[in-house]
């Protein structure tokens, strides 16, 4: 997993790490097809007006690996939109003093080579810590005001020219302080696929959004649960026309009861019950056959801006203490 640190203006961190992925790996932009091309380039103008600021930051990559920031762009807004393979499961779960999440990032195998954690903080925009398997875009990620988000791929029953995950999970960081924010964001936005995203923030609010091209709904805690989970499904009656379903293969619902049978009888949670949950065979996907399961996975106390991460399957013993985001906050109040 690459940890880069990556602040200051938008098109400077693009352009800096475009040239160290250049310089030292090589990097070049895979080959679509003229479908996905094509795809992308409209997503591409969307873009332009949904998050005008991380254009800039493509134009910078683009320059340090010497390509057209279209190519890059359209790339990037092609991602998992014709074949969306991931398979994720989160939570989240309101103690009465803090909020504590948890998320498994399910995928190929072979993708733990791409994944990177980074530390993004642009000019005048909240600072994070984020993780994904692809530069540029996010998947989830904590920021500085102890706003968390996460998202699972849903099998939608249509696609449109629009704005992906990774780039609604990004403006929520560097924009959104708490979930009411966020979730404005998301039911606003033109959304290119069928996700779930599981938002949390600092005083307990606890959100779930299903989102799809043709629709979106919010999902709240039960009465008397102070947590709420995902996995690869839409669970209201209102989104599940949307729901194309196929994803038995994952082990999705097992994944989901999962969740729910650890989560329902505690009364409070730590970051270690936190990674206990996370690390039980009904959650964490392992499917050596298909050469796919969890390749990262993070749990947080938003209150404390604690994050610990393992970058591979989760044990109780392999996660290790992010200190990136504490080291720039720190430095940025220094030098203010």
């Amino acid at each position: 997993m690459y940890h880069p640190r990556l602040y200051g203006e938008f098109y400077d961190m693009g352009f800096k790490y475009g040239q160290l992925l250049y310089q030292k790996a090589n990097f070049t932009i895979p080959t679509i097809s003229k479908k996905k091309m094509d795809f992308g380039l409209e997503s591409y103008k969307e873009l332009k007006i949904f998050f005008p600021e991380v254009i800039e930051e493509i134009k910078g990559f683009a320059k340090g690996i010497h390509d057209k920031p279209e190519n890059l762009g359209a790339f990037l807004l092609s991602l998992g939109v014709f074949n969306p393979t991931g398979q994720c499961s989160v939570f989240a779960f309101k103690n009465k003093t803090s909020t504590i999440i948890g998320r498994n990032y399910d995928m190929l195998f072979d993708f733990k080579k791409f994944t990177e954690s980074s530390l993004i903080a642009p000019k005048n925009k909240y600072a994070y810590i984020s993780q994904s398997d692809v530069f540029i875009g996010r998947s989830d990620g904590i920021n500085e005001k102890g706003l968390s988000i996460a998202m699972s791929f849903v099998n939608g029953t249509e696609i449109q020219t629009g704005i992906s995950f990774h780039f609604i999970i990004r403006k929520i960081l560097e924009d959104c302080q708490n979930t009411k924010q966020a979730v404005e964001l998301i039911q606003k936005v033109k959304v290119s696929t069928a996700n779930n995203f599981l938002i949390a923030d600092k005083n307990g609010n606890l959100a779930v959004v299903e989102s799809a091209p043709q629709k979106s709904i919010v999902r709240l805690p039960q009465k008397k649960e102070p947590f709420i989970y995902i996995t690869n499904e839409f669970k209201s009656k209102e989104m599940q026309a949307y729901d194309r379903g196929g994803v038995e293969w994952s082990k999705s619902e097992e994944r989901y009861n999962g969740l729910g049978n650890n989560l329902k009888p505690i009364k409070q949670i730590d970051l270690e019950k936190a990674k206990e949950i996370l690390s039980d065979k009904c959650v964490c996907l392992n499917l050596r056959k298909e050469k796919f399961g969890t390749i990262w996975s993070v749990v947080a106390n938003l209150n404390e801006l604690s994050i610990e991460r393992a970058e591979t399957k989760p044990k109780a013993t392999n996660y290790k203490v992010e200190t990136r985001l504490d080291w720039w906050l720190k430095k940025r109040a220094n030098s203010s």
